[in-house]
């Protein structure tokens, strides 16, 4: 029986990864915090229990173990990269970096990239930290005889997430679902006619557990990306048409959500903003077994059920949903604005201010609080 080690496991998509595996009978172990409130891990995984950041913590209890292959979902940086190794390379037959197809040039996105295609978005950071980080592997690889196999998905969606360019934390994606029901405004950018390639987190997972300890995919690099390929303003429209609503849109240039969200700046300009088209022939080559199984209607009505059966998981997000409606009011000031909803009857005064504040966040007053917010965040991370 193949044995493998993985970083997390209550994530979207290491939860899916999580489950294929006990399917396809692979012995499955998860180094995880035990804190996921939205998905707990199957009886028959062994979990072991710890932050994976305490070096002598995850030492001790993996003290004589060994994997055929470890899986870690929780690398974005060089940094990441060099401690994960350090940890996992004496510990493994082949390990598993979970990079992203982010890390392409995609130019006007009029291109289909393959593995090989030119690499870095110069204007996204999470791009370059992955593009780097694949470097430093192969690198780190070299040095330790380390088999390394690099995953790039695109859009990936599940249980807890829609997939949609803009959206609030994975858990809060209700919000969306809301802001359709009750009328309110969905931004797009450019029309919502830019193309990503949308993945299901169980078919993505058939991809990647077809690579665990498969020698054909040592020391090699692959997309796992399905075959549908879907514009923004699609799956809004699907969404909709599950929930038996037409959709109200305001839609922007990219690069007036740009300067709205300037915290996602690069994120939209260099990547939710262009078409990613994407070949997956090298994984089913591999993997002849992976495909698309759950096509995107389909998905997202399993998507939506899951939030309705489960009481809407976190709630309403309602700094995001306060800040749509400043963008909806200041672009389409002759829209009605239904302003502050208690959308699941249960807002506290908590959401209230989160949502008037991200509301007025431009007002001088507001503004300065947000950056006093920034200052004191800065300040904890650094200590």
């Amino acid at each position: 029986m193949k044995k493998v080690l993985i970083v997390g496991g209550t994530g979207v998509i290491s939860y899916a990864v999580v489950n294929e595996a006990i399917k396809q009978n692979i012995k499955v172990t998860c180094i995880n915090r035990g804190r996921s409130k939205n998905q707990k891990l199957p009886s028959d995984v062994e979990v072991i229990i710890a932050d994976y950041h305490n070096r002598t913590q995850i030492e001790y209890a993996l003290k004589g173990r060994f994997f055929d292959c470890v899986v870690d979902v929780l690398c974005y940086t060089e940094k990441d990269i060099e401690y994960s190794v350090s940890l996992f390379k004496d510990k493994c037959d082949q390990y598993m970096f979970f990079s992203s197809c982010a890390v392409y040039n995609k130019g006007k996105g009029d291109y289909v990239c393959t593995e090989e295609s030119p690499l870095v978005n110069p204007v996204w950071q999470y791009s370059i930290d992955k593009v780097r980080s694949e470097h430093k592997l192969i690198e780190l690889s070299k040095t330790y005889s380390l088999n390394y196999t690099i995953v790039r998905p695109a859009v990936t969606y599940g249980n807890t997430r829609i997939p949609y360019g803009i959206t609030p934390p994975y858990g809060y994606h209700g919000t969306l679902i809301q802001r359709i029901i009750h009328h309110k405004p969905i931004i797009l950018w450019d029309n919502g006619e830019a193309l990503s390639t949308i993945t299901r987190v169980e078919d993505f997972a058939v991809g990647l557990v077809g690579l665990i300890g498969n020698k054909m995919a040592y020391n090699e690099i692959f997309h796992i990306v399905g075959d549908e390929r879907h514009s923004w303003s699609e799956v809004i429209d699907l969404l909709g048409e599950i929930l038996n609503e037409k959709p109200e849109f305001l839609s922007l240039t990219k690069e007036q959500l740009a300067f709205e969200l300037p915290d996602r700046k690069g994120e939209i300009l260099g990547g939710r903003g262009i078409s990613q088209l994407l070949d997956n022939r090298k994984i089913k080559t591999v993997v002849p077994s992976f495909k698309t199984n759950i096509p995107l209607k389909e998905g997202l009505r399993m998507t939506v059920d899951y939030y309705l059966a489960n009481g809407y998981l976190n709630g309403v997000d309602y700094s995001f949903d306060g800040d749509w409606d400043r963008i909806v009011k200041k672009y389409a000031p002759s829209n009605k604005s239904k302003g502050f909803i208690d959308y699941l009857h249960n807002a506290t005064l908590k959401d209230r201010f989160r949502y008037y504040a991200a509301l007025y966040k431009k007002t001088l007053a507001v503004s300065l609080l947000y950056k006093i917010k920034r200052v004191i965040k800065k300040m904890r991370f650094r200590e």
